[in-house]
């Protein structure tokens, strides 16, 4: 058998994530603007619109779900500001969670004005704290395994 020649050395980057083009952001927040217009300018009442509304909701939530685990997922074994950029970021705006929000408000704001709740404020209110609880929840759970994982 004949001796191995040496492997010559083989670089593999990371692959690079460009930002959202332009025209898909805009398109994004006009329809975006475009819901919440209609939460806003709506007086219809009934099943249907308390329906659409909260099923806007339900797609804002999930969008912006896939927003919070993406951020988490690149920033793994990083800690997370809790008022702040994530270390690692690589878009200067994330879609999903510019989209994600707005659409919940939008489908919270259609199905209460639909329904003709007395007590929407009630509502009003669980849903803010919903809203707290996913903005902040997420990364103190993150950093607490990151804070676990350091020192062990």
């Amino acid at each position: 058998m004949e001796p191995l020649e040496p492997m010559r050395p083989v670089s593999v980057h990371a692959p690079i994530q460009t930002s959202t083009p332009r025209w898909k952001s805009a398109a994004a927040m006009l329809g975006t603007m475009c819901v919440f217009a209609y939460a806003l300018l709506s007086t219809r009442t009934g099943a249907g619109p308390v329906v659409m509304g909260v099923a806007v909701g339900v797609v804002g939530i999930v969008l912006y779900a896939m927003s919070i685990s993406r951020t988490l997922r690149e920033n793994s074994g990083k800690r997370i500001p809790m008022w702040g950029a994530p270390p690692v970021s690589p878009r200067e705006m994330d879609l999903l969670a510019g989209v994600g929000m707005p659409l919940f408000a939008a489908g919270t704001l259609t199905a209460l004005r639909a329904s003709g709740m007395n007590w929407s404020f009630l509502f009003l209110g669980l849903c803010v704290m919903v809203s707290v609880l996913a903005l902040i929840l997420p990364a103190l759970i993150h950093n607490s395994r990151v804070k676990r994982a350091l020192s062990a």
